[in-house]
């Protein structure tokens, strides 16, 4: 479930694989530390806690995450991306999920 919370120094926002995204909007990447798609340019951040590992990541270099992986303690894990619709809207598409462990 999206919460309130924040990842501690990175203003991005508390997620878990169970999280539905609907309300969450674009999300700004400040600062990329990754270059998780081998293009040259840093897209993505890692934020590991003893609970999760979360990875936003910023694949067209337009400062907002297009897409986010979190893998919990226990195995459980998801993938969203985010899409922009030519009207206007916008929504964080469910790509995966599951258990590592399964």
């Amino acid at each position: 479930m999206v919460t309130s919370g924040d990842i501690p120094g990175l203003g991005l926002p508390d997620i878990d694989a169970h999280s539905p995204l609907g309300g969450l909007g674009p999300v700004e990447l400040h600062t990329p530390s990754q270059d998780l798609d081998g293009d040259g340019v840093v897209d993505s951040l890692t934020d590991a806690t003893p609970h999760d590992t979360t990875i936003w990541s910023d694949y067209d270099h337009d400062g907002f995450a297009d897409h986010v992986t979190v893998v919990e303690a226990d195995g459980d894990y998801a993938a969203w991306e985010y899409h922009r619709h030519p009207d206007g809207t916008s929504e964080w598409r469910r790509t995966d999920q599951g258990n590592l462990g399964k």
